[in-house]
């Protein structure tokens, strides 16, 4: 009992556990910043008023559904882009994105100069149509945020894959006509411009500018063949011989022979840039040796006045107008098989006396008459090389003529041709003409009426 005792008297009633009360470490709401708070002002805290203090004491903010400032738009915390608010809290500019657009059956349309917005989720493609005129181009930028990867590919009305885009310094997605030959000079239609993610990769939002350049005035190269060189392919070209006639009323649309032609003359490097041809001739010509043949499918050694349209041994006579002066004999020639050999004739007419020297380039030999007197008998075997072949001759007053037989054993086929002065100078004061007796000037004549003029046909 004692023990009992002395327990009870060491544990009074007043020394009892203390009751325990829990203290928040902070209140949303008090008016006091907390250590985790943005800001706090106590009632004022809105959900609904511009730039207030949120009532979770963060401050205004783009996604809390609420126009604050900087701000001109804000749709709640769904940020994506193409539903008219930009995931920066901006009005997207142009029309809004519109699923379905996977795919060219169901791309967007747009017009010249639009600008518009979309997203990607993760895995999405968008695509859009552009009604093209024939012959234009097609351009598109990205516009603001590049950080995510969007890739670039355009289809054709075919639905074939015709360009990729790229990146410009920026890193934005790009597609430049310039850069992508497929994107210039286009065929009239419905295009299509499908844009997806690198990777796959979800891109909450991105502004794409869309334009259609004249392909002229932006200097875009050519594609495809352009027979008069000036930078429009033949496929846009009204006039693709550049001769003041449209091709339609053209009766040579590729060989210049219209009011606007360029009259026979020597190349600036002083190049033989007219001849009449007459070929292939096979008869007689041997695969051992790269000398000419010693038949004389035309005269020769003689003083000559074949003129385009004129039969010699079953061939025809015809005009070749060679820009820069590398003639390529393949162009006509290449269909029959090697040993072949043709003929190239040009007259000159010069005011002056002058001695000058003949320089040749050949695939493969060669046989050269100047006046009808043989300056050039070559027989080996190689390409066309400037200069390569030479011979004196006397230049008269009034007309000269120029004959080559040149050879092919298979390959190459070709020659190019200039004169130099006592000096080592090249000569450039000569007339050359397709006439032996008059200047020659391209015309539209069509001496047989079959519809092809003479400067095109190959029996004229």
């Amino acid at each position: 009992m004692l023990l009992w005792s002395l327990f009870l008297i060491g544990c009074p009633e007043e020394q009892a556990k203390p009751e325990l009360v829990s203290t928040p470490l902070f209140a949303c709401g008090d008016g006091e910043i907390d250590a985790t708070e943005d800001c706090d002002d106590g009632p004022a805290n809105s959900d609904s008023t511009p730039d207030a203090c949120r009532s979770d004491c963060f401050l205004a903010r783009c996604g809390d559904g609420v126009v604050d400032a900087g701000e001109s738009c804000d749709d709640g915390p769904e940020l994506w882009g193409g539903d008219g608010c930009d995931p920066a809290c901006q009005v997207e500019a142009g029309p809004a994105e519109l699923e379905p657009n996977d795919d060219q059956g169901t791309a967007l349309p747009v017009r010249e100069d639009w600008v518009l917005s979309g997203s990607l989720p993760e895995g999405d493609r968008d695509c859009y149509s552009m009604d093209l005129p024939a012959c234009g181009a097609v351009a598109v930028q990205q516009r603001g945020d590049c950080g995510e990867s969007l890739l670039f590919v355009l289809l054709d009305p075919s639905g074939a894959q015709v360009a990729a885009g790229g990146r410009d310094a920026d890193g934005c997605a790009v597609l430049d006509p310039a850069e992508e030959p497929g994107a210039r000079w286009v065929a009239e239609g419905d295009w299509t411009l499908c844009v997806s993610a690198l990777n796959s990769a979800v891109i909450p939002g991105y502004t794409l500018e869309f334009s259609t350049p004249d392909p002229v005035a932006s200097g875009l190269s050519t594609v495809g063949a352009d027979t008069d060189g000036d930078q429009i392919p033949d496929s846009c070209d009204a006039d693709i011989d550049s001769d003041g006639l449209e091709n339609d009323a053209d009766n040579c649309p590729g060989v210049s022979n219209g009011p606007l032609s360029r009259p026979p003359e020597l190349s600036p490097e002083g190049y033989v840039q007219n001849w009449l041809s007459i070929g292939p001739f096979t008869t007689g010509v041997s695969e051992d040796t790269c000398q000419p043949s010693p038949d004389l499918f035309v005269e020769e050694d003689a003083l000559l006045a074949w003129v385009a349209g004129d039969q010699v041994s079953e061939k025809t006579w015809i005009l070749e107008d060679i820009p820069g002066g590398y003639f390529d004999l393949l162009g006509h020639y290449g269909g029959v098989a090697a040993p072949r050999e043709a003929y190239s004739l040009v007259y000159f007419f010069s005011e002056q006396a002058a001695s000058l020297t003949l320089s040749v380039g050949a695939d493969d030999g060669v046989f050269g008459w100047w006046n009808g007197e043989k300056v050039l008998d070559i027989s080996s075997c190689q390409g066309v090389n400037v200069d390569q072949f030479q011979a004196p001759v006397s230049l008269e007053v009034g007309w000269n003529q120029l004959l080559l037989k040149v050879y092919d054993q298979g390959g190459g086929f070709g020659l190019i041709t200039r004169f130099y002065d006592e000096n080592g100078a090249i000569f450039l004061d000569l007339a050359p003409s397709l006439r032996p007796d008059t200047v020659w000037t391209p015309d539209q004549s069509d001496h047989d009426g079959d519809g092809l003029g003479d400067a095109c046909d190959p029996t004229p």
